[in-house]
């Protein structure tokens, strides 16, 4: 009895660390862009960056930003850079000329995927755009996963 006791407590206790469909739909900080799985710009025109949280592969958390500007240039990416000070530079190389997008700094939204299935389950919105520190707030749920008003806990 005390083997099975001590099993079942490393079970819940390893449930629980778990990042998965357990964990909790609450936001966390972005990971570094540099981490990125991929990125696309979306019909709406903004641009989404896509984040695999759990390291199965999958994209599991996403975050979109608000397009500036978008352009062809043969500058550099650090010449471009430096004439959108604060912003992130993403770019598409066409030989010798490239096509930049040029982003806010920080979200506009932040999703989960937390089943992924490729439909996002809860978002967020940030409309500050001033990173994660608890003024973001419950936006929608596509997937209809979650009905629930997050903004109250």
């Amino acid at each position: 009895m005390k083997y099975f006791h001590t099993f079942f407590t490393i079970v819940i206790f390893v449930m629980f660390l778990t990042p998965s469909a357990w964990g909790s739909p609450y936001l966390v900080a972005e990971p570094p862009v540099a981490s990125q799985m991929n990125w696309d710009v979306s019909p709406n025109g903004m641009l989404s960056i896509s984040y695999d949280l759990d390291f199965n592969g999958m994209a599991d958390f996403h975050t979109m930003r608000v397009v500036v500007e978008s352009f062809y240039s043969d500058q550099t990416v650090v010449e471009v850079g430096g004439g959108f000070p604060n912003h992130s530079i993403f770019f598409v190389p066409y030989g010798q000329q490239w096509f930049y997008y040029v982003v806010t700094g920080q979200p506009l939204f932040y999703s989960y995927d937390v089943d992924e299935d490729g439909t996002w389950d809860i978002m967020y919105k940030d409309v500050s755009e001033d990173s994660v520190n608890g003024n973001e707030v419950f936006y929608a749920s596509p997937s209809g996963m979650f009905t629930g008003d997050f903004n109250n806990f």
